[in-house]
This record gives C-alpha cells, structure tokens and sequence, in this order.
C-alpha cells in the first residue's frame, strides 16, 4: 500500500508529518490521508512533491511514483512458472516441507536428475493462491554444458516482467539490483531460480520484503546461502522404493504394479537406482517399444544394467534404440547445440528438413522423454541426455557431417537475425562483411516487421550469445563476427551493455583470426562505443586507438572517417561536446573527399545535431540541409526521414513551430503508411507536438493517439510517454 511506503520513507529520513508538510508543500492533513490509507491514489502533482521532499534516490522515485499509481499503474502480475509435472507422484515429505517453511528463501538441493525442478515447480502450482503479485522463474543454467547465467541478465529479466519500462533500467548490476528490491518491496511474490550453480549467483535475485518467497534449487547445499540468508534447507534424494515403484506405474500403465508384474516393477525401479530421470526413461522406452516390464526386468538383472546415476547410458541407450531413424538422428544432432533450448525453426536448421516433418520427430522425443516441450515451440533437454547426445552423434556422424550440420544451423541464426537487426535499425549503415546465401537447408526465420524482430531475439538473445561463442570455439569465424554485428542493435536498445561488449569482443578475435584489418577495425570501433556508454573511456579511446591505427595502417580513408564519427559520440557520452563537433566535423570532410554520399550525409546530421545540443541553433541549420541533400542522393530514405524529424526539432527550439508542421508532414509522406513504423511513430508523436504549440490541441490528440498506436503494437517503450500526454 502506498501509504505504508509513504510512512516508511518519512521515517527513513527521520521526519514527522509536520515537517514532511513542510518541506513538501502537501498539507499534514493530507499526508495523514495518505498514510492511513484513506486515500490510496494521491494526485500526481502531491506525489512529485512528496517524492522531492523525501530527497529520493532515482531508484527509490521510480517505486515511489509506480507505487503511487495503485493497480491501475501496476502491470498484471507475472506468470512465468513452467507447466505442471503431469502426473507427479509422491514427495509428501518434501511438499509438506515447502509449506511448513517460514523463512524467506527454501534452497533444495540433490544430485541431478533426482527431480528438484519438478518438485520446485509442482509446489509453487499448487501455493500459487498464496502468492497473487505473480510468479517469476528462471532456469540459472548453473551446471548446464552452456555458460551459467549472470545475475544482471536475470534481474533485467525479471524487472521487464515486472513492468519496468527499459529507459529506467540502470547500467550497473547495484543499480538494477537496488531498483528490483524496489518493484518487489510489499509483493506477495514468488521467485523459482532453479539449478543454481552458487550463492554468489542467487543472492542478488533476492526480492525484498516478508511477502516474498524464493525457492532455489543446486545439486550443492548452497551452505554460503543458507548461512547468510536464514534459508530453510532442504535436501532431495531419490524416492523410496514405493514411491519409485508408483512412479514407473504410472507411465508403464495401470494394473502394473499388482500381483507378478509389481515385482517386476519393483526390480525395475531399483535397478534404476530409483532416479525418477532414469524411472521417467524406462517407462518411456516400454511405452514406445510395447515391451512388458518382465522382459525389462530380466534385462536389468545383467551387473552392468543396475542403472545408477553414473551408469545411466545404459537406459538412455535404450530409449534412444526406440527411436525411428529420423528421430534418433536429430536427437543425436542435438548434442551439437551449444545453447541452453532450440526452437522448432532452429531444430529445423540443425536437421536440414521441412519444418513439418521435424515437429512430428520432436513429438516422438517428446514421447520418449528425450527433450521437453518447455514452452510452446521451444525444447531442451536434460544435462545428462545432452552429454549422451554428443557422444552419439561424435561415434555416428562424420566430421563432415556435424560441420555441415552446424553451418546450417549457424546460417540459420545468422542470416535470422541480420534481417531482424535491419528491421530494428533500419537507418544502420550495410554490414561490411557481406553473408552471401544461406546454405541450403538453413531456412532463415522471415522477420516481416519490428514487433516480429524483437519478439524473436528476445526469445533467442541468450541463445545467440552462447552460439557466437560456440561459431568461435569450432573456428567459424566468419559467422561469430556476422552474428556479433547483428545483435548490437538489439543488445544497445535493451541496455545490455556487457554482452554487447562480449560480442563485440569475440567480433574482434574472429577477424583477428581472419587476419581481416577492416573487420577488426569496426570491431574496435564498436568496443569504443560500448566502454563509452558504460562510462569507461580509458577503455573506449584505447579501442579507438587502434581502429584509427589499424585503418591508418591499411590505408583505408573510409575506415579512419568512420572511426572519427564514432569517436565523436564516444566524446559526446563524456560530456566534451566541443571535442564531439570537432570529430565529427573531420569525419564529414573525409566523407567528401572520399565522395560517399551515404556516411557523409550521417556525418552531416551529427555536426548539426552536436551544434544545436552546444546552443548554436541557427548554425545547425545548414548542416541538416546538407544532410538531407547527400541523403537523397545516396538513397538513403531512412536516414532522410531522421533528418526531416530532427530539422522539425530544430525549428520548434527557434521557436517557429509553423515551419515544423510542413517537415513533419512531409516525413510522414515519405515514411508511407506501413513502411518505418517507428518513424512514422515518431514524426506522428513531434507532429502532435506542434500542433499543440501551435494552439490546436484537438489535431495534437489526433496524430499522438495515432503515434501511441503504432508504439503501443511495437511494443516501443516510447508508448509510455505518449500514453502520459494523452491522460493529461
């Protein structure tokens, strides 16, 4: 409740009502109001007061003003937990175990394939009531064949799940950690962060406040977590042999475990070790194979099928000779993937058929319980079964084979996600690296417009990271740096600074390793940029350093003119404006000598950009002329309608918005009704700005109802402002 925030912050900063209504200007009677819950939506305007006399950190303002807004400001409460086991059986132990808990954090622990997740998601299904602000949950990935996730790319998750728009999400993992304990303070919430490798990992993910409850799961102990946290711990093993036994019944099929069968299933589930994983596997394999549980038994009596954890390749073998031969060759092939999930396009790919026929072989390894349908169209599969993947497809593929097998599936993310980047950025400069056809089989993913290209890389973004990487390791360094180019757009927009600069980073090694001067150039230009953005300029002119080293070194005046554009924003990022103008100033001179109308154009608008930001509007002016100028000569309609909209900014500033309207008008002619959504969107929303200047707030509603629209169906963050215009 906002007034018990209210309370709660007035006493932090040590003040009463009195002289809270003081300093803020809100009347003690209202503040009183306020606290005690009488009135549990304040105006705006009393909040802003509120919040500045509480001398309030950004983050604090933010959970404040969120807070402030009731459940009307409030998104609807997160859903994220996987689906139900189906068919769980037993662990009344361990369930009444979870209930009974009254600390804050539960960390279940167990060896792998004992069934934690499945438990941790059963129960939080079944205490879902108890937790009505939402559910969040993520996989850690801590023992996973794939890079454990790091805590700042969980905590953005889980603040884009909790509503926060991006634009205030802060940089540093202290900021962000500060501004989700902010969004979870008073939330009856429950967080799932399953296979977690440490405490190191888990304690930032952490909500605030006594409504919350976090169930983690480890097959270590996490003792570090318990000590520091007061976590309830709590340790899984294997069934016992009743409940094992009701387990595989229930896959193998009722009346199996009565009378001379339930002896058979009995020894089944004990020479399984009765590790509800290897249970799961032979109860699949009986399914698939009509085999009855005598014949398996009998089987099992051999030394060397007392399946254990570490024997267990005998009952994947199994289940894997079930397989049709399709199936078993994509499973197999599976065991190339180095990201923690496939999709079905991307399995597709991998496999080089028709998207038809591999939905229905995943449906057979789905049947088999050799991958899991986490969420619509997307699989994996476990830890253990991975590791059995590769050794088959290493003992039954040729080398060739897995290359070619790769290639597509690398072309597949490749090409996907270079088409998705143009539609993010349309105004980018073209790729110098060119892809060239996707080889055949590769089938790249159509991305038809911008809520398509982001809905598709937020779903593959960790997945495209952990690939670039692996394109690296097997020596495929055209596709590591094509694939780093690609995500930088997507990877700036979402404020995902370090990984941006791992990409970039891998970027630079695989055209070092080409030997390739103009690649690890723009390379260390795009290092420069993203050390900048994240404050660190020692480190961005180091980069720029040797990208001007490296272009100099080449002879490659494009290559030097491009370096000194993006030094100009990296100086812009320090606060030096004139050293920004300066270097954008030569870059344009280099792109006319060298006469490339496109990058002179972008180095024109900066100029002018830069010098109506220093105060120096009537000398901007021709700048953004010349920029349309060059613009229209090189075809660049993108760039052009950016120009168009920053010229109308431009006269709106000189205080003449009548000049303004025609430009925006104009750019809204060029963008087209479908082609550019978000500039569209954007020259809609400023066209709406001048209307209003220019006394017709009717006309301003219009094109900013109509702006909020498209942004609203982007998916744009900038909805939210053009929302706020519309309510006032």
């Amino acid at each position: 409740m906002f007034g018990d925030m209210l309370r709660d912050l007035r006493i932090r900063a040590m003040l009463t009502q009195e002289e809270l209504a003081a300093l803020s200007g809100v009347s003690e009677r209202q503040i009183r109001e306020i606290e005690s819950g009488r009135v549990p939506v304040p105006r705006a305007g009393t909040v802003r007061m509120l919040a500045g006399a509480l001398n309030l950190s950004p983050d604090d303002r933010a959970a404040f003003q969120l807070a402030a807004q009731g459940d009307a400001g409030r998104p609807p409460a997160p859903e994220q937990l996987p689906a139900d086991v189906d068919g769980f059986t037993g662990r009344a132990e361990a369930l009444r175990a979870l209930d009974a808990a009254t600390s804050a954090v539960v960390a279940v622990s167990g060896p792998a394939g004992v069934g934690k997740t499945s438990l941790a998601v059963h129960w939080s299904h079944l205490a879902a009531p108890r937790f009505p602000d939402g559910r969040l949950y993520v996989d850690l990935r801590g023992f996973s064949r794939h890079d454990a996730m790091e805590p700042a790319e969980v905590v953005r998750g889980f603040l884009d799940a909790l509503g926060v728009p991006l634009d205030r999400v802060p940089s540093g993992l202290t900021a962000q950690v500060a501004l989700y304990r902010s969004h979870t303070a008073g939330r009856a919430l429950l967080v799932v962060l399953d296979n977690a490798r440490d405490a190191e990992q888990v304690l930032p993910l952490l909500p605030a406040g006594p409504a919350a409850r976090t169930i983690v799961t480890s097959r270590r102990r996490l003792t570090a977590l318990v000590a520091e946290t007061g976590a309830t711990a709590l340790t899984l093993d294997v069934p016992d042999l009743p409940e094992a036994v009701e387990l595989l019944g229930r896959r193998l099929g009722p009346g199996t475990t009565r009378t001379r069968r339930g002896d058979a299933v009995a020894a089944i589930a004990a020479a399984c070790g009765r590790l509800p994983l290897a249970l799961a596997l032979v109860g699949a394999r009986a399914q698939l194979t009509g085999f009855p549980p005598d014949a398996i038994a009998t089987e099992l009596r051999n030394p060397r099928g007392r399946i254990a954890a570490l024997e267990i390749d005998v009952v994947f073998s199994w289940s894997y000779d079930a397989l049709s031969r399709d199936a078993a060759r994509l499973f197999r092939l599976l065991g190339l993937v180095a990201g923690a999930d496939i999709a079905l396009a991307s399995a597709a790919a991998l496999a080089g058929r028709a998207l038809p026929e591999v939905r229905r072989t995943l449906a057979e390894l789905t049947d088999a319980s050799m991958v899991v349908e986490h969420a619509p169209g997307r699989y994996r599969m476990h830890d253990l079964l991975h590791a059995y993947a590769a050794e088959r497809v290493r003992a039954e593929e040729s080398e060739a084979a897995r290359q070619e097998a790769l290639t597509r599936l690398l072309d597949h993310y490749t090409h996907t996600a270079y088409h998705a980047e143009l539609v993010l950025n349309p105004v980018r400069a073209p790729i110098p690296m060119a892809l060239g056809a996707p080889v055949d089989g590769a089938e790249p993913k159509p991305v038809l417009d911008l809520a398509a290209a982001v809905r598709w890389l937020k779903a593959e973004y960790a997945v495209l990271l952990t690939t670039l990487r692996q394109a690296e390791d097997e020596g495929m360094h055209r596709h590591a740096w094509q694939l780093s180019w690609a995500l930088d757009t997507f990877l700036n927009d979402e404020r995902r600074w370090h990984d941006e600069g791992a990409a970039w980073a891998v970027a630079l090694r695989a055209a070092t390793a080409m030997t390739d001067r103009p690649a690890a150039a723009h390379a260390h230009r795009f290092l420069s940029a993203v050390h900048g953005r994240l404050d660190r300029f020692e480190e961005a002119h180091a980069h720029m350093r040797e990208a001007l080293r490296l272009s100099l070194a080449a002879g490659d005046r494009a290559g030097e003119a491009e370096n000194r554009f993006v030094l100009s924003y990296v100086y812009w990022l320090q606060g030096d404006g004139e050293h920004a103008l300066d270097q954008a100033g030569r870059s344009l001179s280099l792109f006319t000598e060298i006469d490339d109308p496109y990058w002179a154009g972008k180095a024109a608008l900066a100029v002018g950009w830069y010098l109506s930001e220093l105060g120096s509007l009537q000398d901007a002016l021709p700048y953004h002329l010349q920029a349309l100028e060059l613009q229209r000569r090189a075809g660049d309609r993108p760039n052009e309608l950016v120009t168009i909209d920053t010229l109308g900014l431009l006269h709106q500033r000189l205080g003449d918005p009548m000049s303004a309207i025609p430009l925006f008008r104009r750019g809204l002619l060029l963008a087209g009704p479908t082609d550019h959504p978000a500039l569209r969107a954007q020259l809609l929303g400023h066209l709406g700005d001048a209307s209003e200047a220019v006394g017709d707030p009717e006309t301003a509603r219009e094109h900013w109802r109509e702006a909020y629209e498209i942004f609203r169906d982007l998916g744009h963050p900038h909805a939210a402002d053009l929302r706020r215009k519309l309510q006032a």
